[in-house]
């Protein structure tokens, strides 16, 4: 196994115990037990629980960016990629690691790690993949003429605070799906030509 798929292992198995027991409640041993390697392997790999997580992260901002380009490009409305969008995070819900980023950022106190963060997340291209769609939707005459870079901040907002209240509520799918159909709902509302 090459150095980056041992990485991934390690992180993967870092997310099934974040998920479970959240940032706070996993310690490295805990790691070290999901992911079947010794403790000193980990270490060989990661410094520590912060930088396993920030790998994690990054892991996941590249996915979620790709998920972003493959859904909200194409020939498709505005509203039928954003529904397929919607989709494709309701299939995701039981993995919200915009909550445990949020656990993260109020439990770290070193901050050359929480300033790995914010870069982290400042240089993600999550929002200018949304102000792309948006602005695409506005030449199209989809939606009204608005501050695409605002709305872009809206939809992150939208997607990551549903997976913040999934990870805190635990409610039924039905109810979130629910919870999500509307707040896509409201901003279509607000942002449609009529």
């Amino acid at each position: 196994m090459d150095k980056d798929s041992k990485k991934d292992l390690i992180a993967d198995a870092a997310l099934a115990c974040f998920l479970s027991t959240g940032y706070g409640g996993t310690s490295v041993d805990d790691i070290v037990k999901a992911s079947g390697m010794s403790k000193g392997g980990i270490y060989w790999h990661f410094k520590s629980k912060e930088e396993i997580f920030l790998y994690l992260l990054q892991k996941w901002l590249n996915e979620t960016e790709r998920t972003l380009q493959a859904q909200l490009t194409g020939n498709k409305s505005a509203v039928e990629k954003l529904a397929s969008l919607k989709e494709q995070f309701l299939e995701k819900i039981n993995e919200p690691v915009s909550a445990i980023i949020y656990e993260f950022n109020l439990q770290a106190k070193d901050e050359a790690v929480l300033k790995k963060l914010r870069a982290l997340l400042n240089d993600s291209k999550r929002k200018a993949i949304f102000k792309d769609y948006i602005l695409l939707a506005i030449r199209k005459g989809e939606f009204r003429p608005l501050d695409a870079e605002a709305a872009a901040d809206v939809l992150i907002s939208i997607f990551e605070g549903l997976g913040l209240q999934w990870f805190i509520q635990k409610k039924d799918k039905k109810t979130f799906e629910r919870t999500a159909n509307m707040a896509l709902d409201f901003f279509l509302n607000g942002v449609l030509t009529k």
